[in-house]
């Protein structure tokens, strides 16, 4: 029997001959478990096959070929994981999915056919999901090699340390290697390297095989390759392998000085570039620019001036040409003197601009305008203003009203509730913006005129159109009020539906319903008006309903046109025959209020008499009335004004005065209106009206049942039928009309096409009108609503002469424009800046150098000293149109030293010869590396690119020298290995 070590033997064994040398232990358990659950899935489907051709048990069959394909399936995934170069971590995963695949196979096992589908309960879910998961799970690791599983993943750390030695690597110039071989008997032997790193390529390949082609094509090239000495300097022309022309200059040992600034598609582009730098560069003058110069160049006959620092940064330029260079010298110092003075216009959200405008008629003015942060006009006011001052005080007072605004929408009726001083005022809006209504009269309080405008909206739509010629009696509700009487007065009203007493001496009640009676809560009252809605009579006491008022009324006509008119101002005596025919006296006031009363009947005028003359005795001053019929009496009250009131036969007050009069001639001239209007029509007023009245023009008002008037005309119409046709249209605009309690300033919502906005006053005059309109009407109301959030904090300002504005350009940056007062463009600043903040800094830096700058001339060519972001510095040689035409490949430590190297490159441009490069060669230089001194050696193609070059510096140009042989000598036969 074969031990586990021979058949691990055996198993390696067949794998090198038949596969190859495997990598790990892994790697061959991986393969033979792949055959093998292959071998095992093969053999279950072939005994389906054949099993199900025959007669066998189709349960049994179906069950066990499941079985063994489940398994072989499970099998071949987890030896396909072992084979990839998964980590520790991803296989152990990957056993795990094994493991519940099987389980999904003994489940399977278990469940079929008694627990299958149809038969018994059904577990076929169950089954699939189990399997499905660990197989998913083995999947799952082998798909994500490539990203999470694999030693290499594309998101992961990479796992385990390379075997390759650190010089193969990259990571080390020199090192030793162990060669492992097989000698002649199969047996391992091996022999100890020496490596030295002694070239290294110039640029990197993406894929191995670039990496091979490049290398194949240095060893084909290489040996051939001469070493080009220069007795002299020398100007290197080339033609890269884009067809394009470029040239270096190299010293006589062979280091590079100086290359072109840009390609040439043409041979003689280039040497037309390095004539003219033999020519100019010799003599050509050294730029140095302190602090800050203005530039000019001309541009499509134009010329245009630059702001630049001492490193030949532009900070501004001009925005438009000018015809003259002298021209544009002037434009630049006037930018100088202009920057110097504006103020920075730097609007976080909005911003007032006060601005000097012409009127239509010629005269100058001061106006306002809002703007936002990108200095566009948002709003401009309608006035103008004699002074600056004027302008700034009407904005100013505007910006601190927008936060609180009402926002309204024209051709929506509104109602608008105001504040005049200390009193409340309201007007009602229709969809054509006419005020159709308003308040009668100031009110005290806001819930005042509220409650106007609600009960106007809540009335006006059933409310009738009743016009009072002369005057009217008007029969009205109120809310009910209880009718009480004590037993043996008289009762105050006249008819027999009214006049119910109960036998022991109770109260009627004027809402407490019966036959006939009313039963809707309210009890009726009655009122004499004229047209001015003047209240010359009205009743005294409730009525039960409207028939029993308008009998009241009846009463009163009849009363009073046989009443005579009775005055006094003290007491008086008063004998009178009772409803049933006895006599009564007793005593009253002035006011008409009964201080004492016979308490008995008399059968006659004179008992009656005599016995109130005993009581006369105790009250001389009184006077003796005698009342047969109705009588009117005018009457002073205790604070001496004067009144009249109607007193029936039986002394009961059936009509007085509404008001008092100053005199006992107003008085008595109040009631001849009654008397005079006596006749006037009834009508029942259970709703309220719309009352049109002629003063000059036509009028209307709304009026309650209570005789309150709520609202008033909001214009005038010229006859009675304009007036009548116009009430449908306010009835509707009163109806649904929304709320807005306004100040002193609105913002208004109005569509003429697009969507815009003005801001009304408090009596709606146009303060501003928007400069622009919106597609949307919610992009109009954003705008608006940022106008009120940021009102409060708005700058005000006025641009003298020039401001600075500071813009935001989006995702490109920062940025700033010098602007007029008219918003013409005068400079610009060349680049953006990351933020607000480094802007505001790049602007106070323009504003130091700008007023100190001097003036930049190129001649035909300029040498022109630079610094990199290192702060090592550098040459450059350019032309009249500021165009670099040459740059120095070496740096320095300070522009002193540039200068000093400079002068020797003069003398290299005029000793330096022209030279082609057409084939692969050498080229030794001194290094480069400011750090080091010494050689090295660089591989150049024909085309000017370095293909290789030293991994170090040598100390001598002769051991440089002697390592490019080496490599020369051994890289054509090199062999190539690879290193991950």
């Amino acid at each position: 029997m074969s031990s586990p070590s021979d058949v691990h033997h055996k198993l390696y064994r067949l794998y090198e001959r038949y596969v190859g040398e495997p990598d790990s232990t892994k790697d061959v358990y991986g393969y033979w478990l792949f055959i093998v659950g292959y071998v095992i899935a093969a053999a279950a489907v072939f005994t389906f096959v054949v099993g199900y051709a025959g007669d066998a048990d189709t349960y049994g069959l179906i069950r066990m070929t499941g079985v063994i394909a489940g398994t072989g399936l499970a099998l071949c995934l987890f030896g396909i994981v072992l084979m990839l170069p998964v980590r520790k971590r991803g296989i152990q995963v990957s056993a795990l999915g094994l493991l519940i695949s099987f389980g999904g196979v003994a489940f399977f096992a278990w469940a079929y056919p008694y627990n299958w589908r149809e038969l018994g309960t059904d577990y076929s879910v169950h089954v699939i999901l189990v399997y499905t998961i660990g197989v998913g799970i083995i999947a799952g690791v082998t798909a994500l090699v490539p990203v999470l599983t694999g030693r290499k993943g594309m998101f992961v750390e990479e796992e385990g340390d390379t075997e390759d030695p650190p010089i193969l690597t990259g990571d080390a110039l020199e090192g030793a290697q162990f060669a492992v071989f097989r000698d002649d008997n199969g047996d391992w032997k091996w022999n100890v390297l020496h490596l030295e790193a002694l070239a290294t390529s110039n640029e990197s390949a993406v894929t191995r095989p670039k990496a091979t082609e490049g290398i194949e094509r240095v060893q084909s090239q290489i040996s051939s390759a001469g070493l080009m000495e220069l007795t002299t300097s020398a100007f290197r022309l080339y033609e890269d392998r884009d067809g394009s022309w470029q040239w270096t200059l190299a010293r006589d040992d062979g280091s590079v000085v100086g290359t072109c600034a840009g390609e040439f598609s043409e041979r003689d582009g280039a040497e037309e570039s390095v004539s003219f730098l033999k020519d100019r560069g010799p003599k050509a003058d050294v730029i140095e620019i302190d602090g800050a110069a203005f530039t000019y160049a001309e541009e499509r006959d134009q010329w245009h001036w630059q702001l630049v620092d001492d490193e030949r940064l532009p900070l501004a330029s001009g925005a438009n040409g000018h015809g003259t260079q002298g021209n544009a010298e002037t434009a630049a110092r006037t930018f100088a003197e202009r920057f110097d003075q504006a103020r920075v216009l730097d609007l976080e959200h909005v911003g007032a601009e006060l601005y000097e405008r012409t009127g239509d008629n010629g005269a100058n003015g001061w106006s306002w305008r809002f703007v936002d942060n990108q200095d566009s006009p948002l709003a401009a006011a309608t006035d103008a203003y004699d002074a600056r001052r004027d302008a700034e005080e009407a904005a100013d007072a505007l910006l601190s009203e927008l936060g609180t605004a009402s926002v309204t929408v024209a051709g929506e009726p509104t109602y608008e509730r105001y504040q005049t001083g200390e009193q409340w005022r309201w007007r009602l809006v229709d969809e054509a913006e006419h005020v159709v209504a308003q308040s009668p009269s100031d009110v005290e309080t806001e819930a005042d005129a509220t409650h106007e405008t609600d009960t106007f909206g809540e009335h006006a739509r059933d409310a009738d159109v009743v016009e009072i010629e002369d005057a009217e009696y008007e029969v009205y509700p109120t809310d009910s009020e209880e009718l009480t009487y004590d037993e043996g007065d008289a009762l105050p009203a006249t008819s027999d539906e009214q006049q119910m007493v109960s036998t022991d001496g109770g109260t009627a009640t004027a809402d407490s319903g019966g036959e006939g009676g009313a039963d809707d809560g309210r009890s009726w009252h009655w009122r004499l008006v004229t047209e001015d809605r003047d209240v010359i009579a009205g009743s005294t006491e409730p009525h039960y309903d409207a028939e029993t008022a308008a009998e009241a009324i009846e009463r009163v006509r009849e009363q009073a046109s046989e009443a005579e008119l009775i005055e006094f101002e003290e007491a008086a005596f008063q004998v009178y025959e009772a409803d049933d025919g006895e006599w009564r006296w007793r005593l009253i006031d002035e006011d008409g209020n009964v201080l004492a009363d016979s308490g008995a009947e008399h059968t006659s005028r004179g008992e009656a008499a005599e016995a109130m003359m005993t009581l006369k005795e105790q009250a001389p001053d009184a006077e003796l009335l005698e009342i047969e019929t109705a009588a009117f009496e005018l009457f002073v009250n205790e604070d001496d004004e004067w009144g009249w009131r109607l007193i029936d036969e039986a002394g009961q007050l059936v009509a007085e005065d509404p008001s008092t009069h100053p005199t006992r001639g107003a008085a008595r001239k109040a009631m001849n209106r009654l008397l005079e209007h006596l006749d006037s029509d009834v009508r029942t007023m259970d709703d309220a009206i719309f009352q049109p009245y002629a003063a000059e023009d036509w009028h209307w008002r709304f009026v309650l049942p209570t005789g309150e008037t709520v609202a008033v005309a909001g214009d005038t119409y010229t006859t009675r039928d304009e007036l009548v046709d116009a009430i449908p249209a306010v009835r509707n605009a009163a109806e649904s009309a929304q709320d807005y309690t306004i100040g002193t300033v609105t913002i208004q919502l109005y569509r003429s096409g697009d969507w815009s906005f003005r801001l009304l006053d408090r009596d709606r005059k146009e303060i501003a009108d928007a400069t622009d309109t919106c597609v949307e009407r919610d992009a109009a109301l954003e705008v608006v609503e940022t106008l009120k959030a940021h009102a409060d904090d708005a700058p005000i300002f006025t641009i003298e002469d020039a401001a600075i504005r500071v813009t935001d350009a989006n995702d490109d940056g920062w940025t700033w424009d010098l602007v007029d007062r008219e918003r013409t463009v005068l400079a610009s600043a060349v680049d953006t800046a990351a933020s607000r903040e480094e802007l505001h800094e790049e602007i106070e830096t323009v504003r130091q150098l700008a007023p100190m700058a001097g003036r930049v001339d190129f001649d035909v060519a300029s040498f022109e000293l630079v610094a990199d972001e290192d702060d090592r510095w550098q040459w450059r040689l350019i032309d009249e149109d500021g165009r670099t035409v040459a740059t120095g490949s070496e740096s320095h430590e300070s522009s002193e030293a540039a200068r000093e190297a400079l002068e020797n490159v003069r003398e290299l441009i005029d000793a330096a010869s022209i030279l082609e490069i057409d084939s692969v060669s050498f080229e030794l230089h001194t290094a480069e590396d400011e750090n080091e001194d010494g050689w090295v050696w660089r591989l150049v193609d024909e085309y000017g690119s370095t293909m290789a070059q030293s991994t170090q510096v040598y100390e001598s140009r002769t051991d440089a020298r002697e390592a490019m042989n080496n490599v020369k000598a051994e890289a054509p036969e090199g062999w190539i290995t690879f290193t991950e």
